[in-house]
C-alpha cells in the first residue's frame, strides 16, 4: 500500500469537492489528535494554508498536551490557528441534566457544542466544515451524531484507523502527535481503546477482513476470539443510522426515492 499516493488522492478529491461548493475556506476542529491532523494536512496541500481555518476547541478539563500539539500542527502547516472555549457553553447544558449526568452525555454535548462552534465559524468565513471520522469510527459509531460526525466534506471515511498512522507518516505528520494514545480527550485519562474495551489493531483487523476479504462469522471466529468478534458485528449493526441522513417516510407520490443529486448536474448534458 502507497500511503504518500493515497495521501495525494485525498488531497485531490478533497481539492475537487470543495471546488463544487463555492466556498472560499474550510475550517476544521483541531484536537491535537491524529485523525484531525492528517485532515488539516491534506486540507492545506489541496487548499493552501491561508484558506484552512483551524480551531482548538477546550473544555475545562482538556489536557494541555493536546492545545500543545495543536499548535505544533499550526507551525508546521502554516494555518492560523485559533481557540474557542467551549467549558461556558457546555457546562450550561451539563447543568441542566443535574448531577446525575454520566461522562458519555458530557461528552456528547462537548462534541455538538464544537460543532456549532465549527458550523458558526463555516458561515463567518464562507467555509466548508472538514469532516476527521475515519472508517473504523464510522462503522462503529464511534462518535457522536451530529457532534464530531457532522461535517460538509470528510477527508479521512475510507481509511482505517491504521491506515490513518500510515498516511500520516508519509506526509512527515508532527511526531509526538503519532506516538500519542489516541483520545477523544473528553474527560481526564479517556482514551479511545479503553472506552471501547478493544484495541485498535483488533478491531481494525476484524473490521477489515469482513469489509474486504469477506470472511463470514465462522470464519471469524477461527482467527478472533468469538465474544469480540460478535461485540464488533452488533456495534457495527445497532450504529448504522449514524452512516445516513435521516429516513424520510414514504408518501406514496409517484414512486418519489432517494434524492439523487445526479439529476441536477446533468441538466445540460
Amino acid at each position: 500500500m502507497n500511503y504518500s499516493d493515497i495521501f495525494n488522492n485525498l488531497t485531490l478529491s478533497f481539492k475537487n469537492a470543495f471546488n463544487m461548493t463555492g466556498a472560499e475556506n474550510a475550517v476544521i476542529g483541531i484536537s491535537g489528535g491524529i485523525d484531525s491532523a492528517l485532515a488539516c494536512a491534506a486540507a492545506c496541500n489541496a487548499l493552501g494554508e491561508k484558506k484552512v481555518k483551524g480551531f482548538f476547541m477546550p473544555y475545562k478539563t482538556s489536557s494541555e498536551h493536546s492545545y500543545l500539539d495543536a499548535v505544533k500542527l499550526s507551525e508546521k502547516y502554516g494555518f492560523k490557528l485559533e481557540v474557542a472555549n467551549i467549558s461556558a457553553a457546555a457546562d450550561a447544558f451539563i447543568n441542566m441534566g443535574g448531577g446525575n449526568i454520566t461522562p458519555l452525555r458530557k461528552g456528547n454535548i462537548m462534541a455538538r457544542c464544537r460543532m456549532v462552534v465549527l458550523f458558526d465559524k463555516a458561515a463567518e468565513h464562507n467555509a466548508v466544515v472538514i469532516g476527521t471520522s475515519n472508517r473504523t469510527e464510522l462503522l462503529l459509531g464511534y462518535g457522536t451524531w451530529y457532534g464530531d460526525t457532522a461535517s460538509s466534506i470528510n477527508l479521512l471515511g475510507e481509511l482505517y484507523k491504521r491506515e490513518v498512522y500510515g498516511v500520516s507518516e508519509a506526509a512527515g505528520m508532527v511526531e509526538s502527535i503519532m506516538k500519542k494514545a489516541p483520545t477523544a480527550d473528553l474527560w481526564p485519562g479517556q482514551t479511545d481503546e479503553a472506552e471501547l474495551g478493544l484495541t485498535y489493531e483488533l478491531l481494525d483487523n476484524v473490521l477489515y477482513d469482513i469489509e474486504q476479504q469477506h470472511l463470514n462469522r465462522n470464519e471469524l471466529y477461527e482467527k478472533y476470539d468469538k465474544e469480540s468478534v460478535d461485540k464488533i458485528i452488533k456495534r457495527v449493526i445497532s450504529n448504522s443510522f449514524k452512516r445516513h441522513t435521516p429516513f424520510i417516510c414514504q408518501s406514496g407520490i409517484n414512486k418519489r426515492g432517494v434524492i439523487d443529486e445526479n439529476i441536477f448536474l446533468n441538466l445540460d448534458k
